[in-house]
């Protein structure tokens, strides 16, 4: 009887297993069907999507193969000249022995000599054009003596320069080759991408030729990344697909082989993060630079500073507002003739909403000179509409330059800070002679504190028995290097109101 009882409960379990089964199976085709349903008009990319039908190498394997006899290695020689004094010169001069025995040195073996240094680099570039213009960075050939191309088949030509734009990082150079269709990268669109979009690098990092890397967009739009010598105008895709040095100038490429960036910089203290300048600018700028030599861009005159969130109530700006703030206004400028004043916020520009700093130099940078432009601003509680015509930012750097220029006149030598003699120094220090160098400034720890003054205009340094004339910074360099050991009394013979003095220098 127990073992009938046994058999039923298990004939039991059995049946019901068998229906609950049967209902599992019917729910999950079910589900399977609705969803199959539900997707039929969004397909899923399979992985035949990403491989040649024909051989079945990888999407990126035939981009490389059609991309690769376009892109080019890039080597540059540049001469530098530096200044050095001889360790023997300081070594037979020290020792006492040398002295009595081969008698005092002349002084002038002292004096810095002059030495020519080659120095190398190396970068990437592609073939955009089939007259042989080749897109790169500035920094690759900027002030190379001579430019090497190295094609795909070892081949090597001397390039020119045809223009360079350092405030992008861009350059276009040329060979004079025939250029092949199967040579010519095409142009894609870099406002198509988006965040995640496949790409491909190629280039020659470490000197290693062809590499091909492959990564994601990681990001749109990057800037004010803080670059050594960078760029001014960012507007950087990022992308996680190795990029290292000489990787520079080579292209970005999108799936379907197109360039949308240039290569332009690494993150050094990170992987992965990889910089190109998107081409839709660089396009612009190629052409500009292939027309002119040259970029022309539009200048206000103004310094931009971004606006916190805890300033946004203090200048009047609703919380979900942005803008800029205006620092300076800087004289004769567009702003200034048009009447943009200090602590207005640039809310629009020309109908565009303006979000950040880098954003608005950006766009601003994108205008022709001449352009009249509306801005909407916010001045003291009230939206104003300002127009202003803007100016060449060219001539700005140029004005710039010549400051520099100014600024490098001015040299720092022995805790002395030193200007040469020219007819603005000598209208700004009030003095009538011509040679020698002004002293404008003087260290604390200088050896010169309490002898000489700002103003003072030294024309010749006794040391040794040897009367150096100084007729410039150079002079002066000359004679401080004879000097600078600490060791010798030396006379300093300087012009102060008009009159000549000497001063006694103890070491």
């Amino acid at each position: 009887m127990k073992l009938f009882i046994n058999l039923i409960f298990a004939l039991v379990f059995i049946v019901l297993g068998a229906l609950l089964t049967a209902r599992f199976e019917f729910t999950n085709s079910a589900d399977a069907q609705q969803v199959g349903q539900g997707r039929t008009a969004a397909k899923l990319p399979t992985a035949g999507d990403f491989y040649d039908t024909g051989e079945g190498h990888s999407r990126f394997a035939v981009i490389a193969k059609r991309a690769l006899p376009a892109v080019v290695n890039i080597k540059t020689e540049r001469s530098v000249e530096y200044h050095y004094v001889s360790p023997f010169d300081r070594f037979f001069e020290m020792d006492p022995f040398f002295e009595d025995f081969f008698g005092r040195r002349s002084p002038q073996r002292q004096q810095p000599r002059t030495r020519k240094h080659v120095q190398r680099g190396e970068g990437s570039g592609f073939i955009y054009s089939s007259e042989g213009y080749i897109m790169t960075n500035n920094h690759v050939v900027e002030k190379a003596d001579r430019i090497t191309v190295r094609m795909q088949n070892g081949d090597e030509f001397d390039a020119e320069i045809i223009g360079n734009d350092p405030e992008t990082d861009l350059a276009v150079i040329r060979i004079n080759r025939n250029i092949g269709p199967e040579e010519v990268l095409d142009m894609g669109d870099s406002d198509a991408l988006w965040v995640g979009d496949w790409v491909i690098a190629i280039g020659s990092p470490y000197s290693l030729e062809q590499t091909v890397t492959v990564g994601v967009v990681s990001a749109k739009g990057r800037s004010g990344l803080g670059i050594r010598q960078g760029p001014v105008f960012q507007d950087f895709i990022q992308t996680d697909a190795a990029i290292n040095p000489g990787n520079s100038g080579g292209p970005l490429l999108n799936i379907r082989g197109e360039v949308i960036g240039i290569n332009a910089a690494v993150n050094a203290q990170a992987q992965g993060i990889g910089f190109a300048i998107p081409v839709n600018m660089a396009r612009v700028i190629a052409e500009n630079l292939k027309t002119d030599g040259r970029v022309r861009r539009a200048y206000l005159g103004i310094m931009p500073r971004a606006i916190g969130s805890a300033e946004k109530e203090v200048y009047g700006l609703k919380s979900d507002q942005e803008g800029v703030l205006i620092a300076s206004v800087e004289d004769g400028t567009p702003a200034a003739k048009h009447g943009l004043e200090v602590d207005d916020v640039i809310l629009e520009m020309d109908g565009r909403k303006i979000r950040t700093v880098d954003q608005f130099r950006y766009d601003l940078a994108s205008y022709p000179p001449g352009s009249s432009i509306d801005f909407k601003v916010l001045r003291r509680g009230r939206v104003r509409n300002i127009k202003v015509t803007l100016g060449d930012r060219s001539e700005f750097i140029a004005s710039s330059e010549e400051n520099e220029t100014a600024e490098k006149d001015k040299e720092e030598i022995m805790g002395l800070e030193l200007k040469e003699i020219n007819e603005e120094t000598k209208k700004m220090f009030n003095i009538s002679v011509d040679n020698g160098v002004i002293v404008t400034d003087i260290a604390d720890d200088s050896v010169f504190r309490g002898k000489l003054q700002s103003g003072d205009v030294i024309e010749r340094i006794i040391v040794s028995g040897e009367h150096l004339d100084i007729n410039g910074i150079e002079d002066f360099r000359k004679a401080a290097s004879m000097i600078e050991d600490g060791k010798r009394n030396y006379v300093v013979r300087f012009v102060r109101a008009g009159r000549s003095e000497n001063v006694l220098i103890r070491p």
